[in-house]
């Protein structure tokens, strides 16, 4: 692709062959909202307010990718109306695959007892496809990440379109109409373990731009984005997290994002699961002698106020997963939140309970509904707070407005007039399959990833020559071999790598070149990352890097400060490479393919290169057919065809990095120095 004209038109080309399938499937007009909810119960109500997740049914083991494999799962699922089902991972294994399965939850929900009574009213479907890190259609395309998209400076609003946009492309054409994305939380500092990557900058100006930007290309393909996470300033990543910012704070930064959001009409947002003591009101705990905060999304002051009243926000509002433990105890006190064993389904209505009459119209994920035993709690789930709207304990008037949201949303993007009777299963099968993972959206993908790539230092060690020099090229563990390996095929094909160049590739066990060769490339890892991890720097690697020249690594370095004490087999694994390079003489190259924390930590690297990507490192990039790939690491091959001279480094920093300072406990922490500020780069 050679312009943004001409990137622009695919996309567009591509999204109206998308809106296409999509209306094939569309049957009769079906009655207005208010219609629907005056023939709806207490029951089905609360019912459309739910959106459960079947990772696996019947054990572990057993993912849920055929509805007609898991009968009792079927059945289960047509006992109650629900407003929507998430998919993970688990449940998306390809292309057809996840058409069909899709088609028979749609199938399936029409014949359930409640649709007979009514009428049907088909499913939100939503996946968390942000890109990065979060990718869960594993035939499709990846993208880049956030975080790599922020560092593409003035291009970035051009790459956070065409992303949104080859996502709305392919979610829709499997039959997902919402997507949990774009992440627009800022990030607070590269110690934020809730966020990495998936934040776009530390700059809530420039994540506003980018997630409007991601937003306007899903909907493109008339599929809704849930933006995430209100307040803005992440969600605690599944663990109990006090946010220690004032309503102040929250103005200047994390709430950037959604004002202009919501004046432009956002149509679903998700509230984090966090705790804000700074300026939430504390809460009676379950011993009756501590007082707590409640989740934001447990809270008024945060939903009904916040988000509600003062930015005017009227569109649908989901809750974070609420089978975390996040809804169960409080970060603070270590208190838990009601009274009742945990998963027990009577803490759960009364969470459920916060969260309705806080102003949240979604409940997303109460529980895995993985079992006949999880089947028959939802059965008391929904009957559970029934029972509490029937008994004025929560107004009906307020359910009322959740599924006058809800329904309305369905109908403005065409999801109740979905034909469930005669899906047209092999049609939209065709189509799909040469929309998700086609070549264009990867060579859009590789195209975003090379603007990305950012040159934080440089002492004359990039770029690293390919003749006359003896290199080593380190991964992290053994799931680093498939992008190192595509890209030093790469550069062979493109004539950089000479043919002759003896390759030695102990990752996969491969070699290739000529063995007398003088210009030698070895690839080795120092970490095994199976079971508790360990250092597997063995003499044999210390040999290769006492002859190198150049030592190339590899180091994925994760939000927060932990993981950098001394003894940590990681950090002990770039230590050595980085003495040992040294040592050797040898130049030392450190390729940063995670959060840029370790440009901080490994100061004494030659150069420094960030690609902001340490996920989908076991796919291999030339793996599939001519029209489609899985969905690949493109950032990292990226990295190295810029480190060896092949392509520019345009990328900017889109983070501040300060320095780091070891305290007597061996624990690292951020000092107020800024060591690379937030635009540094080409």
């Amino acid at each position: 692709m050679n312009s943004n004209l001409t990137r622009r038109a695919f996309f567009a080309t591509t999204a109206s062959m998308v809106a296409l399938v999509g209306t094939a499937c569309m049957g009769a007009s079906k009655p207005n909202a208010d219609t629907v909810l005056q023939a709806m119960s207490v029951e089905q109500k609360i019912a459309q307010m739910i959106v459960p997740a079947f990772r696996t049914w019947g054990g572990a083991e057993h993912s849920v990718t055929d509805l007609s494999a898991a009968p009792d799962l079927a059945e289960a699922l047509r006992r109650h109306q629900y407003g929507g089902v998430v998919l993970y991972d688990q449940n998306i294994s390809g292309t057809e695959q996840t058409v069909r399965f899709i088609r028979d939850l749609q199938s399936n929900n029409a014949k359930g007892k409640d649709a007979q009574a009514t009428m049907v009213i088909p499913y939100f479907v939503s996946a968390n496809q942000e890109g990065g890190t979060r990718a869960p259609l594993s035939m499709g395309t990846r993208g880049t990440g956030n975080m790599a998209i922020g560092a593409t400076g003035k291009a970035g609003r051009d790459n956070a379109l065409q992303t949104g946009s080859i996502f709305g492309q392919e979610l829709a054409a499997l039959g997902i109409n919402v997507n949990l994305a774009p992440c627009v939380d800022v990030i607070a500092g590269l110690a934020d373990e809730s966020v990495g990557t998936r934040a776009f900058s530390d700059d809530a100006t420039v994540v506003a731009q980018l997630g409007a930007s991601f937003a306007e290309g899903v909907g493109e393909s008339n599929v809704v984005s849930c933006l995430k996470h209100f307040p803005g300033v992440g969600n605690g990543g599944g663990r109990p997290v006090a946010v220690q910012q004032t309503l102040d704070e929250l103005h200047r930064c994390g709430l950037i994002p959604f004002k202009p959001a919501v004046e432009s009409g956002a149509e679903m947002v998700m509230v984090s699961a966090a705790t804000f003591p700074a300026i939430d009101d504390e809460h009676e705990l379950a011993d009756g002698n501590a007082k707590g905060f409640y989740p934001a999304a447990m809270s008024q002051k945060i939903v009904g106020e916040l988000l509600r009243k003062e930015l005017k926000y009227d569109g649908v509002v989901m809750t974070a997963a609420l089978e975390t433990d996040q809804f169960l105890e409080e970060p603070e006190t270590g208190k838990r939140f009601f009274s009742g064993e945990k998963g027990s389904v009577e803490c759960a209505i009364l969470v459920a309970q916060e969260c309705i009459e806080a102003g949240c119209d979604i409940l997303l994920v109460p529980k895995d509904l993985a079992s006949k035993d999880a089947a028959t709690w939802y059965d008391s789930y929904i009957s559970g707070i029934a029972e509490l709207v029937k008994s004025g304990s929560i107004d009906e008037k307020r359910i009322d407005e959740s599924v006058e949201r809800i329904l309305a949303l369905k109908r403005k993007r065409g999801i109740m007039d979905l034909d469930v009777t005669e899906p047209n299963v092999d049609d939209a099968v065709a189509a799909a399959s040469g929309v998700v993972g086609s070549a264009d959206h990867h060579d859009a993908e590789r195209y975003i990833a090379k603007q990305a790539i950012t040159l934080l230092k440089n002492d004359g060690a990039v770029p690293v020559p390919l003749h006359d020099a003896r290199i080593v090229i380190l991964g992290c563990s053994k799931e680093d071999a498939n992008p190192i390996a595509s890209a030093l095929t790469e550069l062979v094909r493109v004539g950089t790598l000479d043919t002759s160049v003896y390759i030695e590739d102990r990752l996969t066990g491969k070699t290739n070149g000529a063995q007398d060769s003088k210009d030698r490339i070895t690839v080795d890892c120092y970490y095994d990352s199976e079971g508790e991890g360990a250092l597997t720097f063995s003499d044999e690697l210390s040999a290769s890097i006492a002859d190198a020249q150049y030592v190339i690594c590899l180091s994925s370095a994760q939000p927060g400060t932990e993981s950098w004490r001394d003894d940590d087999a990681c950090a002990q694994g770039v230590i050595r490479a980085l003495q040992e390079a040294h040592e050797a003489s040898a130049k030392f190259v450190l390729l940063s393919d995670n959060i840029p924390i370790d440009a901080a930590r490994y100061t004494e690297s030659d150069a420094i290169v960030c690609c902001y990507l340490a996920a989908g490192l076991n796919v291999d990039p030339v793996q599939g057919s001519d029209e489609t790939q899985p969905a690949i690491n493109a950032n990292i091959p990226a990295a190295l065809y810029a480190i060896f001279g092949e392509a520019d480094m345009p990328g900017t920093l889109p983070v501040n990095v300060h320095e780091l300072d070891q305290g007597p406990d061996g624990l690292w922490s951020y000092t107020d120095k800024l060591l690379y500020a937030r635009g540094q780069g080409a």
